[in-house]
C-alpha cells in the first residue's frame, strides 16, 4: 500500500471523512473499512501502472506514489457521496493529475528514481 489510513486522516478533515465513509447516521466515527478499500483501489491502480516498468514490490518507498495514492483515495471517497452536486475542484483536479502522472510513469516519461527498472511491456 502506498498510503495509510493515518495519511488519509491527515488529508481529509475528521467531519468530512466521517460524512464520506459512514453509512450509519448514528455512528460518529468514520468507517475505516471504507477508507481501507479506497486505499486498496488506489494501490492496485498504481501497481497496474508501474508493473510494466518496475519490479513489484518496489525496493524502496517513493513519496510521489504516496501523493498519487492520496489523490486517488480522496476522489474515491468523495465519489461515494456526490448527492447531486459536483465534487470539489481540488478533488477532481487531484485525480486528473494523478492519472496523468501514472500514464507518464507507465510510458517512461516520469521516473520514480529506482535504478533496477525494466523495459516497458509491449
Amino acid at each position: 500500500m502506498y498510503c495509510t489510513v493515518d495519511d488519509v486522516q491527515k488529508l481529509v478533515p475528521p467531519h468530512t471523512l466521517r460524512d464520506l465513509t459512514q453509512d450509519d447516521p448514528t455512528n460518529e466515527n468514520f468507517d475505516e473499512s471504507i477508507v481501507s478499500a479506497a486505499i486498496k483501489y488506489a494501490s492496485d491502480k498504481i501497481d497496474a501502472a508501474v508493473r510494466g516498468r518496475y519490479p513489484l514490490p518496489l525496493p524502496q518507498k517513493v513519496d510521489l506514489l504516496k501523493e498519487l495514492a492520496l489523490d486517488l483515495v480522496r476522489h474515491r471517497l468523495y465519489s461515494r457521496r456526490p448527492d447531486g452536486a459536483d465534487l470539489p475542484d481540488a478533488v477532481k483536479e487531484g485525480k486528473k493529475s494523478a492519472e496523468a502522472d501514472l500514464i507518464k510513469i507507465q510510458n517512461g516519461q516520469l521516473s520514480l528514481g529506482i535504478e533496477n527498472s525494466k523495459k516497458a511491456v509491449a
